[in-house]
């Protein structure tokens, strides 16, 4: 155990900590500088299930105009697309080098695609613009969230859908302790969101939530284990999940 590592990464984590806002010119440097992205999330049973989820749960029609916002390397975009939803989608992130992995892995798929760097809001989109948004593990790394929230309303079509999913706060101090030992890559300047919090945010928004749900018990480990905790969502999916689980799932519809 490297424990002048772990020293250097609790110092980092506590200075996330500390901060009560930030850029997403920081959030960018951020993830331009996690080199490992793909490789620690490919070991990760947890990381997939963003979009095996968020797309069981979805009913974004299929052969849609979609922006995947923060779509760091792409594989949202490469998991839908490959499912028929996407007729044409952009990328939008607040990070350079994520972009260049994105264009060159939706390339490769031979996806109709663009990407859009962007370090400010408003969004570089105009009203009414998508049919329909994923928006993967990224609320909570955006401030401010409730202009981020409303942004994501604005560029949507009305009676479009939103695909948003978010870490369970309870889940924090586990991400905390990750970083520090070196288990899985930081997650830079973030805060998790409160349930009752997102929800306000929709709603100012002027989106309303269709449908929810929270998934995940046991987010890495062995076989067993994950079995396990498969069997414990199905089980609780509608009593102890919504307290115990790491990811919230919202579908929201445009007003």
């Amino acid at each position: 155990m490297n424990f002048k590592k772990i020293w250097q990464n609790l110092k980092k984590e506590i200075n996330y900590v500390k901060k009560s806002k930030w850029t997403l010119k920081e959030v960018g440097q951020h993830w331009d500088e996690t080199t490992d992205y793909d490789d620690v999330n490919e070991r990760t049973y947890s990381y997939f299930r963003r979009f095996i989820d968020g797309y069981n749960f979805c009913t974004i029609p299929n052969q849609s105009y979609i922006l995947d916002i923060c779509s760091r390397t792409g594989n949202g975009s490469v998991y839908f697309h490959k499912r028929n939803k996407i007729k044409k989608v952009i990328c939008a992130d607040v990070t350079e080098k994520m972009q260049e992995i994105c264009a060159k892995n939706l390339t490769d798929n031979k996806i109709n695609f663009e990407t859009k760097l962007f370090s400010k809001f408003p969004l570089p989109f105009p009203d009414n613009e998508f049919e329909a948004i994923l928006c993967f593990e990224t609320l909570e790394h955006i401030y401010p969230p409730d202009v981020f929230v409303k942004e994501l309303g604005r560029v949507l079509k009305p009676n479009g859908e939103l695909l948003l999913t978010c870490p369970n706060v309870l889940w924090e101090p586990v991400h905390w302790l990750a970083a520090i030992t070196g288990l899985h890559h930081s997650e830079g300047p973030h805060r998790f969101q409160r349930r009752k919090t997102i929800l306000k945010m929709f709603n100012r928004a002027g989106l309303k939530v269709k449908k929810e749900k929270t998934t995940i018990l046991i987010p890495v480990g062995p076989k067993f284990l994950i079995r396990f905790g498969k069997w414990f969502e199905k089980k609780f999916e509608k009593t102890l999940m919504p307290w115990l689980g790491l990811r919230r799932i919202f579908i929201c519809v445009k007003k």
